[in-house]
């Protein structure tokens, strides 16, 4: 199974600011029911850590949010994590328009990212 995680900071909708984000949503790649929750200490953001195999979000291969930087965007890409961008508000939608193969968004000024599809869109 690949884990999904979605951005949360509220725990409630899909936040931008990933880098910076400390509650993450995990999900399946089957579309069932989220299956956890990770709660990041303030040195272990994104932002500030590497994404080595001793961080609470290594297993990820998917992360979904609102928004992030180009530098993160990189080194996730380098650790083999695909990112999908959404303007969706609700985790669970957002996860299941990925799986659905909606594309992600569009990079612009405000996401600040590298250009992205989602892994069923060509």
């Amino acid at each position: 199974m690949r884990l999904i995680a979605v951005t949360s900071q509220n725990g409630r909708t899909v936040t931008a600011h990933a880098g910076r984000c400390r509650r993450f949503f995990l999900f399946g790649d089957s579309g069932g029911p989220m299956v956890g929750t990770v709660e990041l200490l303030p040195e272990e953001v994104l932002h500030a850590a590497p994404l080595g195999p001793g961080h609470p979000l290594a297993p990820i291969r998917v992360l979904i949010s609102a928004g992030m930087g180009q530098d993160l965007y990189q080194r996730l890409s380098a650790c083999g994590i695909q990112v999908y961008l959404t303007r969706e508000s609700s985790p669970e939608m957002a996860v299941r328009l990925y799986l659905a193969g909606v594309p992600s968004l569009p990079c612009n000024a405000n996401s600040g990212c590298g250009q992205h599809q989602s892994p069923h869109a060509s």
